[in-house]
């Protein structure tokens, strides 16, 4: 299921940068903004917006694949959190951090370049693991059939 609506951009934000539902004006006009460090993601901005516009916001339920600019160096299958200007970064051990889990990689990327990020509503639920045990088990099963050694 998906729910569509319009809103209003609060400040210019670059492509492919985590957005979250920021609140009303005082007509009621629901708006948007780019995600800080300490945000839960609510969608992704598929396009540069400038700040004023009206947009059409998209959110989907279930299991969303979303390209978002990576803040660091990634490797695939990094746990993410957003990070500045609506980035992602590889979730860290640092005492005190709150940041909400995003998803994780299913691919590397370079600082700056897109990365590909498997989202769900809620990761509590052990879907992740789920999902990457599968992977795992797909990747072992064709190293096999290629006959490479498996693990």
């Amino acid at each position: 299921m998906a729910v569509k609506f319009k809103a209003i951009v609060q400040g210019d934000v670059p492509a492919n940068r985590l957005m979250v539902l920021e609140g009303r004006t005082d007509e009621g006009d629901i708006t948007v903004k780019v995600a800080d460090n300490d945000s839960a993601a609510d969608f992704v901005s598929n396009r540069a917006l400038t700040d004023g516009e009206e947009t059409e916001v998209t959110l989907k339920d279930g299991v969303n694949i979303w390209e978002v600019e990576a803040h660091k160096d990634m490797v695939t299958g990094a746990w993410v959190v957003c990070r500045e200007d609506g980035t992602v970064g590889q979730m860290s051990s640092t005492f005190g951090e709150h940041a909400e889990e995003i998803g994780f990689t299913i691919e590397p990327a370079v600082a700056g370049e897109v990365v590909k990020v498997v989202r769900r509503e809620s990761l509590a639920n052990g879907f992740a693991t789920d999902l990457v045990n599968k992977v795992n088990d797909l990747e072992s099963r064709v190293l096999s059939l290629e006959g490479g050694a498996t693990e």
